[in-house]
This record gives C-alpha cells, structure tokens and sequence, in this order.
C-alpha cells in the first residue's frame, strides 16, 4: 500500500472513530437530544459538509479500488538468504547481506571507480526459479574507460561468485551515475 493511500486510510479512520464515538454517545443519551439535533440540522444546511462528504466518498472509492488492484510484484528480495545447493542431506544457504558487501568491496577495487553501491535481487527455488541479480550503481573518475571498468566488474564478480558459490552467469546491471575525481569520503565503522 502506498504512503498516499496509507495517509488516506488514517483519515478516514479518525473519521470513523469520530462518527462512531457521537453516535455512541448520542445512542446512550450522554449528549441530550435536542443539542446533537440543532448540531445535525445546522451541519447539513452547511455547503462544507456537502463538499466533506464528496471527499470522504472519494477516499473511500481510492482505497476501494486499492484494495482489489493488482499490480504485479516480483517477489524477488533484497534482505534474507540465497540458497546455493539443496539435497536430500541440508541446504546451502549464504547471507544476501555477505554478497552485497563482496560485490561492493570487489566494485571498489576496479581501477577508475571512486564511489559504488550495490543493490542484490534474489528470487529463491521455492519461490519459482531461483535467480540472483546486481545492480551496482557507480562514480567513476574521468580518466576510466566506462565500458572497460563495467566490464572488468562484471567479469569479476561473476568468475569469484562462479569459483566461490558455483553460482552461473549472475547478472551484474551496471549504472554510472557521476563521473567524478572527487574522492568519497571515508566511512568509519565503530566496532
């Protein structure tokens, strides 16, 4: 659900306590009954409350439809773990977090990158065909041939992640989004 129909849902729900709380009070005679029918009689002779009422009928028809929209997700995921061989006798499983970093460290090490973020997408066999994917997005220095830098990264990451994992012709999606000799600066872990 998105933030915008998440905001509209809390709206409406304040709404609806509201309603529901002087309704409850009007039903056990808390509020006497005179008072909440002047009140009602001048709400409804108000424009406002025509044009609050044309909203709330609004926000309800958007999270009506919210609700049985459908959109087609991948249930692929950044956080978990992948599972890397299945038998008879256990599973095999590697910390998606412990991939991204070695993508990252080894990102950094190609010559001409300043700056990399690396992104996992992991789809495991239970879930359909297993699959793994990189998106590395990079800042390298001017003097870096673009193609060969993207290259050299792909070439890297999938040969160590062949050798390491046994895992085949991992897709590594390479972006640069700054050329840049600016140096990044220095991240320092508190341990």
């Amino acid at each position: 659900m998105s933030i915008i129909n998440r905001f509209l849902l809390l709206l409406l729900s304040l709404t609806g306590i509201a309603l529901s709380g002087a309704v409850l009070a009007a039903a056990m005679q808390v509020l006497p009954e005179n008072v909440w029918l002047k009140q009602l009689h001048f709400a409804l002779a108000q424009k406002e409350t025509l044009a609050i009422c044309v909203v709330a009928l609004l926000i309800c028809l958007k999270l009506l439809l919210a609700v049985f929209s459908r959109k087609p997700s991948e249930p692929s995921t950044s956080k978990g773990e992948y599972v890397i061989d299945a038998g008879p006798k256990g599973e095999v499983r590697v910390a998606l977090e412990a991939l991204r970093s070695l993508a990252d460290r080894m990102a950094r090490e190609v010559h001409g990158v300043r700056d990399a973020n690396v992104r996992i997408k992991a789809k495991n066999p239970k879930e359909g065909a297993a699959s793994l994917s990189l998106d590395v997005d990079l800042t390298v220095g001017r003097e870096a041939d673009v193609s060969l830098v993207a290259k050299t990264l792909t070439d890297r990451v999938q040969e160590h992640f062949r050798r390491t994992m046994a895992l085949e012709d991992v897709p590594v999606n390479v972006v640069v989004s700054e050329v840049s000799d600016v140096q990044p600066e220095k991240k320092h872990r508190v341990v």
